[in-house]
């Protein structure tokens, strides 16, 4: 009998064997296996004939029925799984599994899909063009002009609303073809899966989870703001759409299209586009927080700081019947609890990271891992009976906001709309229609697509640089870059960064453009080794014991692993190659470690 290699959606990196009662099955077609005591849905890897002449020490179970007669997933799509789960290092199965309808690895019945189709090589070689205006009218116009032009495309957005604001602006007899990509699973996304997979459509329009809409044979696919953070999915495998993207141009033989407002760093490094915007001189303001007043938040013993500028602006903006937003990049009533006696903050139990103070749902939440759990009622370490908050957050900012809005200008928490429906969301155009003040982290630069924004304020805008994440001076910079260009009535926008180094380092590129950011910000990167110039893997282990051998198997081979020992479980690891930590971790991620627990590996790309 033949054998079957199967990918099975799992943590696990390899495929699982089994023994093929019927002589029939194509790479890439649906087939029930047994795997431990149940019967799970996995995708045929190839079919070969037993050639070994020693008898297996182990047993191969035999698999169950083959559902279909052809591959599920077009050819480049199923090299793009090959391909991502070594470069994102994790199983394929896993990238099959989060690429693919819930109904695929659920339902035992045919799909009656037709056989995929050949491309036809190009007659000219694809190109990789870059396009950065911080008028996205300026990038949406040449999208268009693209999609008319092309036979089969993928445009992908970093958020569903940009998306879907994109969508509506095309005209009727182009929408015909195209595909509006759903951003959550269900019957539509099995639909649309569908409708990609048959050729019935010729194109995709939508959010980071469209880069797998099974379309063949394409010739165009384009990335709107590449460089965004939107793109890489926070949940296990943490994986980057926009990575994905470009590769599967290079497989299809497509012609890539990177556009945005900023160039990611790898792009600038590689491509070298050049800045000519700059914002007018005279909306950009930056004011030292150490002139600031300080209002007294209670249960919080440090101060919220506004300066006298800051509620000048504000005042400015309401008159004019426009919408100020406050921004603050930290969720909660407070970033932290701390024991007053030892000074120890409650952490994670989880990852080990900070925990944010909610006080509307008296709780807290761990900003790393979402985690939750109740304030306790004494220090964990010293046994104290007295917590204190720090570094107040949104929930204490937006009283200020109620005391300072106008009459009939409400002040609006956006974090009570962050879940909110399209209905919910007009009401909240609507109910700002004259103005007032929103209170938000940069969720709310969102806003500005259907809002007079008429006054960004960042609140504490060093508060991004205090992450030890290698990545915040970018991550800090892009938003404030976004919160000047986005949206209507951008040029008349006024943004003000309350800083306690006005003006200066990373801030310089703001009124200079992303050309001078870029140059400081990739010097230092490469003097310290950092992405692009490496790969850069954040290792989360299962246990103490498991994170020791993974350690000592690097530095047996000459790698340099870093151990902040705080969380105990997490370190680090910078590599030019990652088919070296691959390796290395391999042998972590066999099925056989399944009672042991998997490590996670998130790797940092730029």
């Amino acid at each position: 009998m033949p054998y079957c290699d199967v990918l099975v959606p799992g943590p696990w990196w390899h495929s699982l064997t089994y023994v093929l009662p019927v002589p029939q099955g194509v790479a890439g077609a649906r087939i029930q296996v047994p795997v431990g005591r149940g019967k799970r849905i996995g995708f045929i890897e190839r079919v070969y004939e037993n050639t070994a002449t020693e008898t297996s020490p182990f047993k191969i179970r035999t698999a169950g029925t083959v559902i279909d007669d052809v591959s599920v997933f077009p050819p480049a799509l199923w090299k793009l799984f090959e391909w991502g789960g070594r470069a994102f290092l994790c199983g394929t199965g896993e990238l099959i599994q989060m690429a693919s309808p819930a109904d695929l690895l659920s339902s035992s019945e045919a799909l009656l899909l037709p056989n995929p189709e050949k491309g036809e090589p190009l007659a000219t070689p694809p190109r990789e063009d870059f396009l950065y205006s911080c008028d996205s009218s300026v990038r949406w116009r040449h999208y268009r002009n693209l999609l008319e032009r092309s036979e089969r495309f993928l445009l992908l957005f970093p958020e569903q609303g940009l998306a879907g604001e994109f969508w509506k602006g095309l005209p009727d007899t182009l929408r015909e073809s195209l595909l509006l990509w759903p951003s959550q699973g269900g019957k539509k996304l099995l639909a649309a899966w569908l409708s990609a997979r048959r050729s019935e459509i010729r194109g995709v329009v939508g959010g980071p989870g469209a880069v797998f809409a099974p379309l063949q044979c394409l010739d165009t696919v384009i990335v709107d703001e590449e460089c965004s953070g939107a793109y890489r999915f926070y949940k296990k495998p943490c994986i980057n759409a926009r990575t994905l993207a470009g590769k599967r141009a290079r497989l299809e033989s497509a012609s890539l299209l990177l556009t945005g407002r900023v160039p990611s760093s790898r792009i600038f490094l590689r491509g070298q586009p050049a800045s000519t915007e700059k914002p007018p001189r005279n909306k950009i303001k930056f004011v030292d927080l150490r002139s600031a007043f300080g209002v007294s938040t209670r249960g919080v013993d440090d101060a919220l700081n506004l300066t006298e500028a800051f509620f000048t602006e504000t005042r400015n903006c309401l008159t004019a019947g426009k919408t100020a937003l406050w921004l603050l990049d930290r969720k909660g009533y407070a970033g932290e609890v701390a024991c007053e006696d030892c000074g120890t903050a409650v952490r994670c139990e989880r990852c080990g990271t900070v925990m944010a103070w909610e006080e509307k749902k008296g709780r807290l939440r761990c900003s790393g891992c979402g985690a939750l759990r109740f304030i306790p009622e004494i220090c964990p370490v010293c046994r104290g009976h007295i917590l204190i908050g720090k570094r107040p957050g949104l929930e204490a900012l937006l009283p200020v906001a109620q005391n300072f809005s106008h009459s009939g200008q409400p002040s609006v928490f956006l974090e009570d709309y962050r879940t909110a429906g399209k209905r919910r969301m007009r009401s909240l155009e609507h109910q700002l229609g004259a103005g007032g003040i929103v209170v938000g982290t940069r969720a709310a630069l969102a806003l500005c697509d259907i809002l007079d924004v008429g006054f960004a304020g960042w609140v504490d805008v060093d508060a991004e640089i205090r992450s030890v994440a290698y990545q915040a001076k970018f991550t800090v910079f892009s938003m404030v870059w976004e919160s000047v260009w986005r949206g209507r009535n951008s040029g008349e926008r006024v943004v003000l960064l309350q800083s306690r180094r006005p003006g200066t380092g990373w801030q310089k590129g703001v009124v200079r453009g992303w050309n001078t950011f870029w140059r400081e910000e990739l010097d230092e990167r490469k003097e310290l080794g950092l992405p692009p110039f490496s790969y850069l893997l954040e290792i989360q282990s299962p246990s103490v014991q498991h994170k020791l051998k993974m350690i000592a198997s690097m530095e047996e081979q000459g790698l340099s692993p870093m151990d902040p020992g705080d969380p105990p479980l997490v370190f680090w690891l910078t590599v030019t190659s990652l088919s070296r930590a691959r390796d290395i971790l391999a042998p972590f991620f066999s099925i056989t470690s399944s009672k042991n627990g998997f490590p996670e590996v998130t790797v940092w790309i730029d």
